[in-house]
């Protein structure tokens, strides 16, 4: 079994800092981690910190994804903007294309579509902010997981990523998780791919 995760800061495994906002603190204990842990699958990260879609598209279409042998794809990426719940941004343009693309490059492999968790609101929080582009690219990846007929992973509606929740798995920044929670979002996951 092998599993390719494609996202941002969410999927290469930003813990965040305390206080800062847009500096990169990746730990290779990420929900990709924790995913190949839990399945003993083989789990490819493709996440890039402050990447948007269209930064993706580019590195794909580099060749920088290697998607051989996949059997499960999740793509998860909007945290960083770009995407509107309507309208042809490039954002939402250059997410169809991914998406089309790694179909197309891994015709065999379940392609997910997932939405990043709910954002802080809270003013505390140095990534306060976030929460309308994640709320825009959100409403627009469930518009188009319906439209392709994609599975969709609702990541920003499940309760376990909620405000009520932040200071337990988003604690540093109010977006970015600690290993508690990427330890949560794999196991989230792994549900929602079926193993």
């Amino acid at each position: 079994m092998t599993i390719c995760c494609i996202g941002d800061s969410l999927t290469e495994g930003d813990y965040g800092v305390p206080g800062k906002s847009g500096i990169a603190n990746v730990h290779k204990e990420n929900y990709p981690y924790f995913l190949a842990r839990a399945t003993g699958a083989e789990v490819r990260n493709f996440g890039k910190c402050g990447w948007r879609s269209s930064d993706m598209l580019k590195w794909f279409k580099e060749g920088g994804l290697d998607l051989k042998g996949a059997d499960k794809i999740v793509i998860m990426l909007g945290a960083n903007g770009g995407q509107a719940r309507n309208g042809d941004t490039p954002d939402n343009l250059a997410y169809k294309e991914l998406v089309e693309g790694v179909r197309k490059a891994a015709p065999e492999a379940e392609v997910y579509l997932a939405t990043s968790p709910n954002a802080t609101v809270n003013p505390a929080y140095s990534n306060c902010g976030y929460m309308p582009q994640v709320t825009e690219a959100a409403c627009f990846v469930r518009k188009y997981a319906e439209e392709t007929g994609l599975p969709l992973i609702d990541l920003f509606r499940n309760p376990k990523f909620s405000p009520a929740s932040e200071w337990r798995y988003q604690p540093n920044d109010g977006l970015h998780f600690t290993e508690e929670g990427y330890r949560v979002l794999a196991g989230e996951i792994q549900k929602a791919i079926g193993l």
